[in-house]
C-alpha cells in the first residue's frame, strides 16, 4: 500500500510541475520554449551556442564571436583570470583569452598533458594552447 501511495504522490507532483510549465509557455509565446524534463539536462546544440575553438598556426584558441562545431580542442581547457586582490588564477572550466600572467610558475609536460605549476620555474615545457593531435 505504502508504494502504490508513494507512486500517486510521485505521478501527481509531475502532473502538476507539467501543468506549470505548459501555462509558462503559452505565457511566453508558444511550443517553442516548452522545456521537457528529459532536455532540461541536455547540452545546447553546437550550432546554438556562440563561440567555439578554433585552429589558428599550430594553437587552439576561443573564439567568442564563432559558432558551430568546435576546429580543434587545445591541449588544456581553460585560462588564468584575474581575482581579488590582484590574484591570477588558472580556471579550467573557463574559456576565453588569459586575463593576466602569474608573477611565478611554468607550463610542464608530463603524462600526455600540459599542466601549469605555480612553484616551478624556467621556461615553459609546452604550451596549453597548441591543438590536441
Amino acid at each position: 500500500m505504502k508504494n502504490g501511495l508513494m507512486t500517486l504522490t510521485v505521478l501527481a507532483a509531475l502532473m502538476v510541475g507539467f501543468s506549470v510549465v505548459d501555462r509558462l509557455t503559452v505565457a511566453m509565446g508558444g511550443p517553442d520554449v516548452r522545456l521537457s524534463a528529459a532536455a532540461a539536462g541536455d547540452t545546447v546544440d553546437s550550432t546554438q551556442r556562440k563561440g567555439r575553438f578554433k585552429q589558428e598556426g599550430d594553437n587552439c584558441v576561443w573564439n567568442a564571436e564563432d559558432s558551430g562545431p568546435n576546429q580543434c580542442t587545445p591541449l588544456t581547457r581553460g585560462r588564468f583570470k584575474k581575482g581579488g586582490n590582484d590574484s591570477c588564477t588558472w580556471d579550467a572550466n573557463d574559456n576565453g583569452p588569459d586575463q593576466c600572467t602569474p608573477p611565478t610558475g611554468r607550463w610542464k609536460k608530463g603524462d600526455n598533458r600540459c599542466y601549469w605549476d605555480p612553484k616551478d620555474s624556467g621556461p615553459n615545457q609546452c604550451n596549453p594552447r597548441q591543438a590536441r593531435k
